[in-house]
């Protein structure tokens, strides 16, 4: 019974056994079922995707940084063509009417000028055909494609210069011609000269303006400066020009002079109010009136020095006479003096100075004599010499004979004394005569001693005079000698003129040569040189 048990269940297991082997059969045969459909209908899907972007842009694809994925060519013509029909470009520059910078004065827009890009179409067609399709799944997992179509832009140029010829900046009637930085003088009474900036022009080139218009469209700019781009016609001159800066600082210069003269004791103030009158620009050019200042040097000569001029004096008679200063003063160096002043100016000079004098005198001012001098009474024979108002000595003397030529009459006047010296020798053509102190004061007219004469004074003069010279006697000579010095006034007159009688012989040639100790001294303004017999 065991065995009949057990040969049923390996019966059994048989059965199941065959049961489990036809089930799994059919399993595989369904899965190859299923796997062959799902293939199938990848395949399908797959190729749907490929013909599908036979007209269209494969996934992550961008054009011209537009986002072009599945779309077709018509779609993207129209996103690409989008800011071109939407462009406009502003033109800035200076207002007309009052040359302010950066305003805008004109705008372009696409229908301004029908602008559009030459063909879009064809090179997005162009860029369509050269993609592959069958890589679809590529690119939308593979990532993306960035690709640029560059586009020709056109426009109609003559509606271009219309438009830019229509703005009122560029009309002809509302331009205003750039002005050149000039120099002007401001009014008085400052009178300086000062630069007044160059006009800000407005005028353009309209045909160069439509140009660089043009060329912005172009460049698809939003905006272009004309002035940046120096469409302007500019001043050729500018504030800060270097010839304009030097020549107004120069001039400026020159105006501020400031002088304060002391002549001969005058304050004479040289100030803005008279460079003013001197001082001018010429053609770019700064100009000094130097005969304008000669001449003022002139006038102040005229009105202070005193050389040449007549004085009042009182004698030590108490006479009051009037003289003329033959060869005292003040005297203005006016040539000098002229160079100074000009050389100044032309350094902006602000001085306190006295002119410059070829003579000066003892004191300042039109009394200018002092009171220390010399004083030969021509009349009387007789000679005072003063120092600081006191009377130191007198003396007789012997002045210039009156029956010889004029020229032997000691002249009348105010001299100063030229130098002196000691041990010179008076000489003529037939003699030497020695003196030991000699003192000249016009030429060769002196002071000198004379010690062949044993008498003085009177009215020996009259036949026996020198011829010219006034002789002292040695002690008096030697005495006035330390008193005196270049400079020193001599004064010499007759009360009612020279007594003059007239020729009565004739008188030898005279020099005065060197000696022991002395100097050469050459015969002055015309007058004899002196001789003694």
């Amino acid at each position: 019974m065991m065995e009949g048990v057990q040969k049923n269940q390996r019966e059994e297991a048989k059965e199941a056994e065959k049961a489990e082997k036809e089930p799994l059969h059919l399993k595989w045969i369904v899965i190859f079922v299923v796997l062959l459909i799902a293939i199938l209908a990848a395949g399908m899907v797959y190729y749907k995707k490929v013909v599908y972007y036979q007209t269209r842009f494969l996934p992550n694809t961008s054009i011209n940084g537009i986002d072009c994925s599945d779309m077709e060519t018509a779609e993207i013509v129209g996103l690409l063509d989008e800011p071109i029909r939407n462009y406009s470009m502003k033109v800035s520059g200076r207002d007309y009417r009052t040359g302010q910078a950066g305003v805008t004065i004109g705008e372009i827009t696409s229908a301004d000028i029908q602008l559009t890009y030459e063909d879009t179409e064809g090179a997005v067609t162009e860029l369509l055909n050269q993609q592959k399709p069958y890589r679809w799944i590529w690119a939308y997992y593979g990532g993306g494609n960035d690709c640029f179509v560059e586009r020709n832009i056109a426009f109609d140029e003559d509606m271009l210069e219309s438009a830019v010829k229509s703005w009122d900046a560029c009309r002809k009637s509302n331009m205003v011609k750039a002005e050149d930085a000039y120099i002007s003088r401001t009014p008085e009474p400052e009178g300086y000269y000062e630069i007044v900036p160059e006009t800000m022009g407005t005028e353009l080139d309209v045909n160069e303006v439509a140009r660089l218009v043009g060329e912005g469209i172009r460049a698809q700019k939003d905006m272009i400066d004309l002035e940046e781009q120096g469409c302007y016609r500019e001043a050729s001159i500018r504030q800060d020009d270097k010839e304009l800066t030097e020549t107004v600082e120069t001039a400026n210069r020159w105006l501020s002079t400031s002088i304060t003269y002391d002549w001969n004791g005058t304050e004479v103030i040289l100030d803005h109010e008279k460079m003013a009158e001197w001082v001018s620009i010429d053609d770019g050019k700064v100009i000094l009136d130097e005969e304008g200042v000669a001449e003022f040097v002139r006038e102040q000569a005229v009105a202070y020095d005193t050389y040449g001029k007549t004085k009042n004096f009182m004698t030590t008679l108490g006479v009051e006479i009037i003289l003329t200063s033959r060869k005292y003063g003040w005297k203005t160096d006016v040539e000098g003096e002229t160079a100074e002043l000009i050389q100044l100016i032309r350094q902006g000079s602000t001085v306190k100075r006295e002119p410059l004098y070829s003579v000066t005198a003892r004191r300042k001012g039109m009394d200018d004599l002092g009171n220390s001098y010399v004083e030969a009474d021509l009349t009387n024979q007789h000679l005072y010499l003063y120092q600081n108002g006191a009377l130191v000595l007198e003396t007789d003397f012997v002045s210039g004979t009156m029956v010889s030529s004029y020229d032997c009459v000691t002249p009348e006047g105010i001299f100063g004394l030229s130098y002196k010296t000691v041990n010179a020798v008076l000489t003529g053509e037939t003699y030497r005569t020695p003196v030991s102190y000699w003192m000249p004061f016009y030429g060769d007219y002196g002071m000198h001693d004379a010690s062949w004469r044993s008498e003085f004074g009177g009215e020996i003069f009259m036949t026996n005079g020198s011829h010219g010279c006034i002789n002292l006697p040695l002690d008096m000579a030697a005495q006035i000698y330390p008193y005196v010095s270049e400079g020193f006034p001599v004064i010499c007159y007759y009360y009612g003129g020279a007594p003059y009688i007239g020729m009565l012989t004739t008188p030898a040639q005279e020099a005065t040569v060197p000696g022991e100790g002395g100097e050469w001294q050459e015969p002055g303004e015309g007058m004899p040189t002196e001789q003694e017999e």
